[in-house]
């Protein structure tokens, strides 16, 4: 059935790329409206294109990890990793999920450390794994109305972040699957969409970024997703002692003398 899955993919992703065009044409034509009608529509109304907006964005999100998916399959997804302030991307990225947990009824608390250093990123991937994380926690909020988003230093000098709900849970025992492409937790798959590749994509685009991506979660109680990226000055370091200098890492490592691989 995996395999099959994995045929399939690819021709999803042939099939999907052909949205983006009208999806991106969508959600300029959303932003135009929301510009030229602020203030002069009742609640009701303003309402309707919140929703319409946050259902664009998410699509958009599903769209992304598709073609990402692919990337990874076929052994061509590139991260080019530049110094970014964690903080400034976090709460950048916080900002623009905010309506979509606004639709919902859904409250997201941020909290970032004064200290955090600079980290090492590719900015549009690494937003998708936050977007993912997020995603998953309004999904399976249930009846609880806030999200925590963390970000620290950790006990070994990496950047950490987490993405806190207090919703439904996960069976201690599907845990070891979570990270699986298309797995998805069978005891609430009727009653939370989804295709099961969030966590995959998420997984391998911070593994690709060198950090690690892990869970902990209590059925009935919600769950904790986090992950750690590392420093910029670490970074460099390391690429340095790995040959590489162009700071280009894929699903599996840095890059080496990118300019015989670049596609």
């Amino acid at each position: 059935m995996y395999s099959q899955d994995d045929q399939a993919i690819s021709f999803v992703a042939l099939s999907v790329h052909e949205l983006r065009t009208p999806l991106t044409l969508l959600r300029g034509y959303i932003e135009v409206f929301e510009e030229e009608l602020s203030g002069k529509v009742d609640p009701e109304l303003k309402d309707f294109m919140d929703k319409m907006n946050a259902q664009a964005e998410q699509l958009m999100a599903y769209v992304n990890n598709i073609l990402n998916v692919a990337r990874i399959d076929n052994d061509q997804l590139e991260l080019r990793l530049q110094e970014e302030s964690w903080s400034t991307v976090l709460k950048s990225a916080v900002v623009a999920l905010g309506l979509q947990a606004k639709v919902r009824g859904i409250s997201l608390h941020c909290q970032i450390a004064n200290d955090l250093p600079s980290v090492g990123i590719d900015r549009l991937s690494i937003n998708e794994v936050i977007n993912n994380l997020v995603d998953n926690a309004i999904k399976y909020s249930g009846s609880s109305k806030i999200i925590k988003i963390e970000a620290h230093r950790s006990g070994d000098g990496l950047v950490e972040t987490t993405v806190q709900d207090f919703g439904l849970g996960i069976s201690t025992s599907l845990l070891p699957n979570l990270f699986t492409k298309f797995y998805r937790d069978h005891h609430n798959r009727a009653q939370v969409g989804g295709n099961g590749l969030g966590l995959y994509l998420s997984k391998a685009i911070v593994s690709a970024h060198g950090g690690n991506l892990w869970v902990r979660s209590k059925e009935g109680e919600g769950s904790t997703f986090g992950f750690t990226l590392i420093p910029y000055d670490q970074l460099t370091k390391q690429a340095k002692l790995d040959g590489n200098t162009e700071m280009v890492r894929s699903a599996h490592g840095w890059i080496k003398n990118h300019s015989l691989y670049r596609r």
